[in-house]
Parts: C-alpha cells; sequence; structure tokens
C-alpha cells in the first residue's frame, strides 16, 4: 500500500482515497434559471506518453461520432488560474433532444499526467459576458496545498 494516499477534497468534506485509485469525480455548477450557462469540472487522465494536444484531438474524434451535429468553431490556447497551466480551449456546439447545446471545454494537464476539463454549457448561444464568466472561472484557479 502506498504511503502518499491520494486526499480528495470536495465541497462536503475529504476522504482519502485506497491504493490507485483515481478521482474520476464531476462537480457540476448551475444557477437556477431557464438558458443559464452551467459550469462542470471533470478529470480523465492521458495514454502513456500521449500530448495535450493528441489527447484533446483523440476527445474530438470522438465527440465528433458520438456526438449528433458536432460542430467545432474555434480550438485555441488558454491559461489556467495565475500561469499555472497551459491548455487548448475549444468552442462547439451539438445536438440533444431536438436542441442545440452551445460549450466552451478548456482542458489541462499537470506534470503528473491528470487531466482537468472545465465545460461551460447553455442552450443559448453563448455570450461575451458569458465567456468573460467562463475566463473569471478559469483565471481564479488554485491548486489545493
Amino acid at each position: 500500500m502506498s504511503e502518499n494516499l491520494p486526499l480528495c477534497v470536495f465541497t462536503e468534506g475529504r476522504i482519502t482515497l485506497p491504493d490507485r485509485y483515481q478521482d474520476r469525480t464531476v462537480n457540476v455548477f448551475t444557477l437556477p434559471g431557464k438558458n443559464t450557462p452551467a459550469f462542470n469540472i471533470s478529470r480523465d487522465s492521458m495514454n502513456n506518453d500521449e500530448t495535450l494536444s493528441a489527447y484533446i484531438g483523440r476527445q474530438l474524434t470522438l465527440m465528433q461520432k458520438h456526438l449528433k451535429g458536432w460542430k467545432q468553431t474555434e480550438r485555441v490556447s488558454v491559461v489556467l488560474g495565475d500561469n499555472l497551466l497551459q491548455g487548448e480551449c475549444v468552442h462547439a456546439s451539438y445536438m440533444r433532444e431536438g436542441k442545440r447545446v452551445f460549450q466552451q471545454q478548456a482542458v489541462f494537464n499537470s506534470a503528473d499526467n491528470p487531466v482537468l476539463v472545465f465545460t461551460m454549457t447553455c442552450t443559448a448561444i453563448l455570450t461575451d459576458g458569458d465567456s468573460q464568466q467562463f475566463q473569471a472561472l478559469l483565471s481564479g484557479f488554485c491548486f489545493n496545498t
């Protein structure tokens, strides 16, 4: 058994994960109301020797294959926190239950390979104000110490 078992901290508390378990939780943050953007933070890991760009490319191929009406409009560089990590942000839309869903998804990975994915999703076209709110969310990130 590892001496440094991972600690998982969440809103209600924290737990120590058993040896070799990975955190694959998804945090979802919503604002009550119709057509308001939702934020979520998810975790993943890359394949051995995979670059962040290749990981994102692989994920985009899966989304195009499995999400009806997938349309990618932008893929740009993005920064997490106070220049903590460099990543990429993908702007896209897809169809869900007959309605177009719009999203921005920022993807980052740290030196020890965990991937953090920040997503803003809405059934209304995302506005400049929404994009500024998403950027503020990313800019405000800091690691637990």
